[in-house]
């Protein structure tokens, strides 16, 4: 009697009360198996060269350099082997694929976008999605051009004018709307170095980097995302390795980027030393939040991690 006490035990919580007990198991059942993202946010900081990120010494980056870099997994051989250029680098991570479209916001992905994939798959709507960014011309990324998908499982589009009123319209549409996936464009380090600023794009890094830890402190502390969100802060592409005013090469200074990623799904602590390109970040948000990306021509950078997507 006393070895079968637990069973009993166990048959009367599930049978011998309310009828919701057993779907409340179940569904915690359910929860613990599929252990997918509630939240995926990512940053991308226009135009950093990697020597002034995380391939120097973290002077321009002293808040993703000491405090977040630790609590994160940091891949140092994280490239851009595409176009080089802002609207083709968005394109590339937010499709999977290598978009060889123009820079001017002419042309949209060929490709699904994430946006397109997550809402068709799970039947949200556009508030479940944002494309928040300091350049108009990248309202382009919110969906792409294919006949499955298209503008009907399209990202909501927050335009802002310089890195702070984009952060600050991120932050704003987070505490109002909860959406699930973000990419917010930062621009002004690479609008600096465009106008020839070297002290204007250090500082402007400087600042990019205090914003990304404004965003990660919320995303800690709100109900909504706390302990369930994964950020990664990336960038479209460098800059040439000398004359650092421009880009758009296949100069080591134009494809060696940055890509740190934090919360669920990340190892703290670990260093990815695996080459990896822009193309592998889309993958790794269908794994993060359980949807499939069939048109991705990335693999899944969450394999370096360890993290098991439950839906894949």
């Amino acid at each position: 009697m006393r070895s079968g006490a637990p069973c009993v035990a166990g048959l009367r919580w599930l049978y011998g009360w309310p009828a919701w007990r057993p779907l409340v198991l179940l569904t915690l059942l359910l929860l613990s198996r599929v252990g997918v993202a509630q939240s995926v946010v990512v940053v991308v900081v226009d135009g950093a060269r990697f020597p002034e990120t995380f391939g120097g010494t973290g002077r321009w980056i002293p808040r993703m350099w000491n405090d977040l870099r630790p609590e994160g997994t940091l891949w140092v051989m994280f490239r851009n082997e595409g176009i080089t250029t802002t609207n083709p680098g968005h394109a590339s991570i937010v499709s999977g694929t290598w978009q060889t479209i123009p820079n001017d916001g002419s042309t949209r992905p060929t490709r699904p976008t994430v946006f397109e994939y997550f809402r068709k798959e799970r039947n949200l709507p556009d508030s479940a999605t944002l494309v928040a960014a300091g350049k108009g011309k990248l309202e382009i990324i919110t969906h792409s051009t294919h006949p499955d998908y298209g503008a009907r499982f399209g990202a909501v589009f927050a335009p802002g004018t310089n890195d702070r009123d984009v952060v600050s319209n991120v932050l704003g549409i987070l505490s109002r709307s909860h959406p699930r996936l973000v990419v917010a464009n930062l621009p002004d380090v690479d609008l600096a170095a465009h106008a020839s600023d070297s002290l204007g794009y250090l500082s402007s890094l400087w600042r990019a980097d205090s914003l990304v830890g404004v965003l990660w402190t919320f995303l800690q502390e709100d109900s909504f995302y706390a302990g369930n969100t994964t950020l990664f802060v990336t960038n479209d592409h460098g800059r040439h390795e000398r004359g650092f005013s421009d880009h758009g090469d296949g100069c080591e200074g134009c494809r060696h980027i940055m890509l740190l990623g934090l919360g669920r799904g990340m190892r703290k602590g670990k260093v990815v030393t695996k080459p990896r390109t822009q193309i592998d970040i889309a993958p790794a948000i269908g794994d993060l939040l359980g949807f499939h990306v069939p048109f991705a021509d990335g693999t899944s950078i969450c394999r370096d991690t360890g993290f098991s997507p439950g839906l894949r």
